[in-house]
């Protein structure tokens, strides 16, 4: 969280619409309303439209879309990996972004069998709150025993590794 993944999942659409490379489509889960209900928002407050899938079947509703732009994509049901491929190979171009690692720092296993079969995956890192140095944890402050929880900074907050371990011993 806050390493800027939604940030340049955006711009890269941006950039798409620029090249004037096709129809651009983002999708995000029903789950994440943090924000708004209807559009994929950093959370410095960059927004854009956005299709809204409760658990995805997009691949019959793509058709006119030539590029596909996926936030939180952690928050989908596996079957999204069929889609994803499937979009794939009717030529679509998909870019997703999403969390690779729960609270607990279990690997989601969405994000992880997309990391594998990528063309290329880029890791962001946030800062670490506790000492400033590069976070690829999300603390979350409050645990309620769930592992899907969607929450912005009043729930969860970026640790690196060494400041993550000292909070989780277990």
């Amino acid at each position: 969280m806050f390493s800027g993944k939604t940030s340049a999942l955006i711009q890269q659409g941006e950039r798409y619409l620029r090249k004037k490379a096709g129809k651009v489509l983002y999708v995000k889960p029903a789950i994440d309303e943090r924000y708004s209900k209807s559009e994929i928002v950093t959370h410095s407050g960059i927004k854009v439209d956005a299709t809204v899938m409760p658990s995805f079947g997009l691949i019959y509703t793509v058709g006119e879309y030539d590029i596909i732009l996926i936030d939180e994509v952690q928050f989908f049901e596996k079957t999204i990996l069929e889609d994803i491929k499937a979009l794939l190979r009717k030529g679509k171009i998909v870019h997703v972004a999403g969390l690779d690692m729960d609270f607990k720092g279990e690997p989601f296993e969405i994000t992880t069998y997309l990391m594998g079969i990528a063309d290329e995956v880029n890791k962001f890192r946030a800062v670490c709150e506790e000492c400033g140095e590069d976070a690829t944890f999300s603390y979350k402050m409050k645990d309620n025993g769930e592992r899907i929880d969607v929450g912005g900074a009043e729930s969860y907050s970026p640790r690196c590794r060494k400041c993550f371990n000292k909070i989780n011993k277990g």
